[in-house]
């Protein structure tokens, strides 16, 4: 069955198979004829830059050696400047003239000097007409010197006398890109023709290629790197030539065969006449016969290829399948937990290798985890080694900063047995009580068992406890607390605990003087990124406005600062049968 649906298919395929590789033969010579146009213009440019540079480097030299000399030039007898010209490496191989006084030598190779009397000391190019078989003009230099005893020296040189390292680099470049570029593919009638064409040669509408020796000169020349002894090109007009595009492939026939003609310009210079072509042509029908025979080939290797199948399915269908369970059954059990399990499959085929080497990488897994958690545990003794050091340094400043309070408290009661003054006295009395607030703080880091977080309900409770203690001997006031549980650092519970200090202080010294049925309200929760504290008192209210109280009062003053630039807060007052402070801290940017 599988080969009959095989058969069916290959039948409806084989022509959409045929025009695929067609296409996909031609796509390839134009690759690769747009890859040899590429080099090729890499090596023209190679040469030209290669020429120009030696000229003038050879020119540079020449100059440099008579300038270099013109001293001893003067004083040289007629003999001893024939000489120097002879034995020069420079200028033995140019033309130059000798003229000093009646005296005149020529030596002239190949290029006859000229006398140029406004022109001294730098050199002239001159192009002239060539008869070379590429049509490229000939370019001479020249250059003259007059020296101080009215000798003048004549110099003439050919750009090959200025070059003479080019021809062995052409030579060297051109063998490059005839041996190693591959010309085509690999259709054994390709026919490779590259030649310059006569720029002279303006009849665009014949056919360009001929037989005749003296009309061939006239239209074009081939190069040595052609594979052809003339023109590939049929019937083809100049103009057709021309007007090719290098990206497809000209139809036409040649002695009534079939053939694709590419066009490629490789002219170096698109401003110049003279240009420089390659002509790739190939019969359409090797491409047929080579199409053909590939898909004989596909065929039988296809066959072949299913006969092969079905004989090692046979023989390794049970074994390969006995494998890749074992080895799927193994990840099944790693990915649960079971990290000594091991496939065990081994072989010479791909599943041995794959199981061997998922039980190396299960090796190489265990063994890391070992070394990874014996580091993750040495790494974690050092840490919680610092850790404890950190902490116990930090309760040992906590506990001296703690009994540095106490000590300035126990100094302000010392001073205030001794000042008479009540307002004084009243004053140190604040004071003392702010400190004592800070000294509370510190205690209960220095209690804590966590020294970064101040249980805040504990120490509010404390510290209501104390001002209580202190202005309600009685115990008249009836105080209701309600708060979340919240752990604060020093520097957030600080200025929170001098504030509730502050406003709890003044509830108990001037609230409750004259009420007999006390209440004290505090109402503390933590609401998204802000802490709200409100503290409520039955007392009778301010004595005037807030704002105005708030600029005259110490005390006041100091909350308002506290909210505004340490709490980067708000401050509210109401009047509920009592003064009411509703105060708004964003604790996450303290």
């Amino acid at each position: 069955m599988i080969l009959i649906i095989y058969g069916i298919r290959t039948l409806l395929t084989l022509p959409k198979i045929h025009n695929e590789n067609e296409k996909e033969v031609i796509e390839q010579i134009t690759r690769t004829l747009m890859i040899i146009k590429n080099q090729f213009m890499i090596i023209g440019k190679s040469i030209g830059m290669q020429a120009n540079l030696e000229v003038e480097l050879t020119q540079e030299k020449i100059a440099h050696e008579l300038k270099k000399n013109k001293e001893l030039l003067n004083i040289f007898d007629k003999q001893e400047l024939i000489t120097f010209f002879a034995q020069n490496k420079l200028l033995e191989k140019c033309s130059y003239k000798i003229e000093k006084e009646e005296f005149i030598f020529k030596k002239i190779n190949k290029i006859k000097v000229f006398d140029n009397s406004n022109l001294y000391e730098k050199w002239i190019l001159v192009e002239e007409a060539s008869v070379s078989k590429a049509y490229r003009k000939t370019k001479n230099y020249f250059y003259n010197i007059l020296l101080e005893n009215k000798t003048k020296i004549l110099l003439a040189c050919s750009r090959a006398n200025l070059n003479p390292g080019h021809n062995s680099f052409e030579k060297d470049l051109k063998k490059h890109f005839h041996e190693k570029l591959v010309l085509g593919s690999t259709i054994s009638d390709a026919k490779t023709a590259l030649f310059w064409l006569n720029p002279e040669f303006k009849d665009y509408g014949v056919s360009f290629y001929s037989h005749n020796e003296e009309q061939r000169k006239q239209r074009y020349v081939l190069s040595n790197l052609s594979n052809v002894e003339n023109l590939p090109t049929g019937n083809l007009t100049l103009k057709q030539i021309l007007q090719a595009d290098e990206k497809k492939p000209i139809e036409h026939k040649i002695e009534d065969k079939e053939v694709l003609t590419w066009v490629i310009n490789l002219t170096l210079d698109s401003t110049k006449s003279r240009y420089f072509i390659l002509v790739y042509s190939i019969n359409k029908e090797e491409i047929i016969n080579r199409n053909s025979e590939d898909l004989i080939s596909l065929l039988n290797e296809t066959l072949l290829t299913i006969a092969v199948s079905f004989l090692l399915i046979f023989l390794l269908f049970r074994r390969i399948l006995k494998n890749i369970d074992t080895i799927t059954s193994s990840a099944i059990k790693v990915n649960q937990g079971e990290k000594n399990i091991r496939s065990k499959v081994t072989g010479d085929d791909d599943i041995g290798i794959l199981g061997q080497a998922f039980d190396s990488m299960l090796d190489l897994f265990e063994n890391n985890i070992k070394i990874l958690d014996k580091k993750v545990e040495e790494k974690t003794q050092e840490i919680t080694k610092s850790l404890e050091e950190k902490e116990l340094l930090l309760k040992e400043i906590h506990h001296r900063v703690k009994n540095n309070l106490a000590l300035t408290i126990g100094l302000i009661e010392l001073q205030q047995e001794e000042i008479e003054d009540e307002k004084t006295k009243k004053v140190l009395v604040d004071i003392q009580e702010r400190i004592f607030t800070m000294e509370l703080l510190h205690r209960k880091l220095y209690e804590s068992e966590n020294i970064n977080d101040i249980p805040f309900k504990t120490y509010i409770k404390d510290l209501v406890g104390v001002i209580s203690h202190s202005y309600d001997i009685n115990n008249k006031v009836n105080v209701k607390i309600d708060m979340d549980e919240i752990a604060l650092n020093i520097e957030k519970a600080m200025p929170c605990g001098l504030i509730l200090n502050e406003l709890i202080t003044n509830s108990f010294k001037y609230a409750f003087c004259k009420n007999e049925n006390p209440k004290l309200e505090i109402s503390i929760h933590k609401k998204e990124e802000f802490l709200v504290m409100s503290i409520k008192d039955n007392g009778g209210g301010l004595e005037a406005d807030f704002e105005t109280l708030n600029s005259k009062t110490l005390g006041l003053k100091l909350i308002n600062t506290i909210v505004k630039f340490q709490l980067f807060g708000t401050i509210d007052y109401f009047y509920e049968a009592g003064a009411k402070f509703i105060i708004k801290a964003k604790i996450n940017e303290l």
